[in-house]
């Protein structure tokens, strides 16, 4: 009888447990984060300023203006060719300073990393009009849409705006651009001259400017050599890159440009 009682009372007990609850269904996975395209947009700041910088990449058809004999593709596949470039710019798979020295058609701009220069509105060059307030309306670093232009389809950026202040003694050669007749030396001659002026430029208490006045062959050579504040872009290329890797008051040479050698003192701006 305990034994019958016992077993109804564990059978009570198993009858009245409740049931087991169901497992709660997992929780959907959140979905990823939405992709923002970053805002290619200029600020209000970079709307009005007076300068802008900008480097491009130009993709030639052949009839362009100024393209290469080389040119052989059509219109509609340099379109496609500069479309493919900018998305790889947009995704960060490229660096266009990088690229446009491959890829760009452009003989002056593309060895220099696609640097157009740095201009006002007023100054900026006509032959690049086309594209000059696409790069007002971008956002420094941004790419733009592919732009057409007379002389190909163009991917630009629009760079930091930089200044660089200098003065310099130019030692022309022979065969050197704007070298006049009266320039008789040779290339070998030039560059051991502008090394015993940079020897003396670099000597202590020097007057720099009294030697640009006395040896420069240069029209700023009436101004001490100064060459003034100058954007990025503006020299010729060895010079500049010289120039911007100076400390102020610095002093550099000789640089070697298609003008002739230079010794170049980097002053403030």
């Amino acid at each position: 009888m305990r034994a019958l009682l016992a077993l109804s009372c564990l059978l009570a007990v198993a009858c009245s447990s409740p049931a087991a609850e169901p497992s709660a269904p997992a929780a959907p996975e959140a979905p990823p984060p939405a992709v923002v395209a970053p805002d290619t947009h200029a600020t209000p700041e970079e709307s009005s300023a007076t300068e802008a910088c900008a480097r491009v990449i130009v993709v030639a058809w052949s009839g362009a203006s100024h393209a290469p004999a080389s040119i052989t593709r059509t219109q509609d596949e340099a379109r496609a060719r500069a479309e493919q470039l900018r998305t790889g710019l947009v995704a960060g798979n490229d660096d266009l300073a990088t690229l446009a020295r491959t890829e760009s058609d452009a003989a002056s701009s593309g060895p220099r990393g696609g640097l157009l220069g740095t201009y006002t509105r007023e100054d900026w060059p006509a032959a690049h009009e086309p594209i000059r307030d696409a790069i007002w309306a971008l956002r420094t670093g941004a790419i733009s849409d592919v732009l057409e232009a007379p002389y190909g389809y163009v991917v630009a950026q629009r760079c930091p705006v930089e200044h660089v202040h200098t003065r310099h003694v130019l030692v022309r050669y022979a065969g050197a651009r704007n070298a006049g007749a009266e320039i008789t030396r040779t290339r070998e001659e030039a560059e051991a001259r502008a090394r015993e002026l940079l020897a003396r430029a670099q000597a202590p208490g020097a007057d720099f400017a009294a030697i640009a006045r006395e040896e420069s062959e240069d029209a700023s050579a009436e101004r001490g050599g100064d060459v003034g504040v100058t954007g990025r872009g503006r020299l010729a290329q060895a010079y500049e890159d010289a120039a911007y890797a100076l400390d102020e008051n610095g002093i550099a040479g000789p640089i070697e440009s298609e003008f002739g050698f230079h010794v170049i003192q980097r002053l403030p701006e």
